[in-house]
Order: structure tokens, then C-alpha cells, then sequence
């Protein structure tokens, strides 16, 4: 299945033979990262629980810096550029935890979401929360982006900041386009409600089969029509405690989840797209790669906010990932082609990566001994 981006001009050939980077282990590839930085804050029984940093961008950062290859040239920093916007009113630019990419200031105030908590335990698929967008930023507009090719992006807005032209600007920009379904077909209503629309009555339709992989939750399978996008792209559905399935043109396959203590569900799905984009980058197939996912939004699940990964656990990851791809893969994503099926070591990958979940959940075990885990709780 072809995934390349259209060319803008005759040097595209030329340019893009620049993307790669060289890196400790092999070549690396460099990334874009389109979506938002929010304020959230956290509502449980009519009483704020928590405030934190918040949005797709801040998620997906994360994983990237935590577990992509390594450039050595760049410091050991992975090698990918967040374009985000926030306003003057941005209170993580220099917290404890801040964001780590600098965004884009504008007069407008910073995105900010309400998440309401019910009092009640979820079901695996049933929304745990209500969201409503109390303030929003600027869009993302295609002269926001860096006027420069890269091998892969990520569109992952979540209030409606990536706009059409947005999108197809990247296209332009990336050899392979990783979109969040929510970018696509949120709609808000007059008081900030979050809602879908269908995703073929959007302007974003016609752009998918220039895109190489859509995901979506669930909740949002129903619009994006997984049966009509998977015929122009591959379609992830992620699928909470039972992992995810992934459906291309031609095939499907069920990815296994990793447990985990929830705490607070956002970010589950920006830090599984993340994961399942750095799987890609040490060469791994795309259904292999959605173990990754699942490992990494099972990990955001268990903090509130932005996660903070233990270290033990990260370099037993990264262990794994040497050890599989030096051996058996190809050391980068193509960015024209993929293999979706999984590899004869997808079950050993998995057991490998059960292993490493262990460390995360110790970790959490200690969080809870030390009243820090179990709950929305405040930053």
C-alpha cells in the first residue's frame, strides 16, 4: 500500500533524501508534531481535583522524547518539531513538569478542557468522563508549520486546531501523515461540549487516502466508519482495556493490551499513537507496533496528566527494542510503504514488553503506599 505524500515541486526526490538522521544505532527520522497545549482541570463530585498540563501535543512529546531512537548529534534528544500555539496566560512553560517544546504564543487565551469524573467505575468502552471546552486558542494555520520536508507527522489536535488546509500542508510537508481521529470529527456545541461528527461529511475526507494511518477510540469508530476509511488508509481502533485492532484494505489484526491502574484516562489515546509511531521508527511492522501502543497507553493511564515513565522501565524497553529490530528489522520507517501483518516474534515482543509493564506496576504499587496513586489526585 502506497502512503507517500504528494510532491510540491520537482526537488522533492532530493529533499527528502535529506530527512534522514544519523543516530546512535542507525538513521533516524525526523518528525512533525501538530496539536495543542491545554489547561486541564479535573472535576470529580462538583470539586476540582487536579490541574495539569493537558492537550495531545504534551502527550505525544512525551513518548516520542521518552522512547524513540536517539540522535547523538542532537544530544540524545529525539529528532521531531511540536508546533503548538498557547497564550500568554500558559502556566507550564516552566512548572515542575513543563512542556518541552516551546509553543507558539498568540493574544488569544490557551486552550483549557473541564473533564468531569463520574463517581462510578467505568465499563472497558463507556466514556468515564464528560468533556467541555471552556476556552480555545487559535487554529494551526499551514504558515504556522516549518517551511521544511520531514519524514513522518502526527496531526493530533483536540479543539479543532488542525484545520483542513492544515492537514494538507502536512501532507505536503511528511512522507507518512499519523492522524487522531479527534482532530477530524469533534465538534463542540455552545456551552463546549464535546461531540463527532461523521467523518465523511467533513472537509478532512478527501485528504485520507494521502494519509497512512487514522486512529480512532471506540466511542469514535462509529463516525470515522471504519469499513469505508480502512478501503483509503489503516484504521486503528483503540479499545481500552482490550487493546486495539488495526483494519487495512485487504486484512485486520487484534494487538493485546497491557493492565493497568486507571487514574485518569486522558491522554490514553495521544500517548498509544505516539507509542505506535516510535514502534514504526525502530522498524517495527505496524501491527507489531501497536503493542508499543497499547504499552504506552496503558502507562498514561496510571498518573494524572502527563505521565512521568520510570526509568528502569523506559531502559528495559529500549532494551527490547535494540535487541528485536537490530536482529530482525529494518532500523527505520519507509515512509512510502508499510507491513501491517504481524511478524513471527509479535507474541515474544509482547512477552518481552509484559516484563517491562511489570516495572510500571510496581512503581504504581509504591505510588499507592504512598498515597499518590488510586485516584484523580492533584498534581
Amino acid at each position: 500500500m502506497l502512503l507517500a505524500a504528494e510532491p510540491d515541486d520537482a526537488h522533492e526526490e532530493g529533499e527528502n533524501q535529506q530527512l534522514l538522521i544519523t543516530t546512535k544505532g542507525g538513521p533516524g527520522l525526523e518528525g512533525l508534531v501538530v496539536g495543542s497545549y491545554c489547561h486541564d482541570v479535573l472535576i470529580r463530585g462538583g470539586r476540582v481535583v487536579g490541574e495539569t498540563l493537558g492537550g495531545a501535543a504534551a502527550f505525544v512529546s512525551n513518548v516520542l522524547d521518552a522512547a524513540s531512537p536517539q540522535d547523538a548529534a542532537l544530544n540524545g534528544t529525539a529528532p521531531f518539531v511540536v508546533v503548538a500555539k498557547v497564550g500568554h496566560d500558559f502556566v507550564y512553560a516552566s512548572a515542575p513538569a513543563p512542556a518541552r517544546h516551546p509553543p507558539l504564543l498568540c493574544a488569544s487565551p490557551t486552550t483549557s478542557f473541564h473533564a468531569q469524573f463520574s463517581e462510578t467505575a467505568a465499563s472497558a468502552h463507556a466514556p468515564d468522563r464528560e468533556l467541555r471546552r471552556v476556552r480555545a486558542c487559535d487554529p494551526i494555520y499551514p504558515a504556522d508549520l516549518p517551511d521544511r520536508r520531514f519524514a513522518y507527522g502526527l496531526a493530533v489536535g483536540v479543539a479543532g486546531e488542525v484545520l483542513p488546509e492544515t492537514l494538507e500542508r502536512m501532507i505536503r510537508l511528511c512522507r507518512a501523515v499519523l492522524v487522531d481521529a479527534q482532530a477530524l470529527i469533534r465538534a463542540f456545541d455552545g456551552d463546549g461540549a464535546v461531540g463527532h461528527v461523521a467523518l465523511d461529511d467533513t472537509p478532512y475526507a478527501r485528504l485520507l487516502p494521502r494519509v497512512a494511518f487514522v486512529k480512532a477510540s471506540s466511542e469514535e469508530a462509529p463516525y470515522v466508519g471504519v469499513e469505508t476509511t480502512r478501503q483509503r488508509c489503516c484504521v486503528i481502533v483503540t479499545e481500552g482495556r482490550d487493546g486495539c485492532r488495526l483494519y487495512w484494505d485487504g486484512g485486520e489484526a487484534r494487538v493485546a493490551p497491557f493492565p493497568a491502574v486507571q487514574v485518569d484516562p486522558t491522554g490514553a489515546g495521544d500517548s498509544f499513537l505516539a507509542g505506535f509511531a516510535t514502534g514504526l521508527l525502530w522498524g517495527l511492522s505496524a501491527t507489531d507496533a501497536a503493542l508499543l501502543g497499547n504499552f504506552f497507553g496503558a502507562a498514561a493511564v496510571s498518573q494524572v496528566g502527563v505521565p512521568t515513565f520510570h526509568p528502569k522501565m523506559l531502559q528495559a524497553v529500549k532494551e527490547i527494542l535494540e535487541e528485536k529490530t537490530t536482529k530482525r528489522y529494518s532500523p527505520c520507517i519507509n515512509g512510502t510503504s508499510f507491513t501491517f501483518e504481524k511478524s513471527n516474534l509479535h507474541n515474544e515482543l509482547h512477552a518481552a514488553l509484559q516484563e517491562a509493564a511489570m516495572l510500571m506496576s510496581e512503581q504504581q504499587q509504591a505510588d499507592k503506599a504512598n498515597g499518590n496513586g488510586g485516584d484523580i489526585c492533584s498534581p
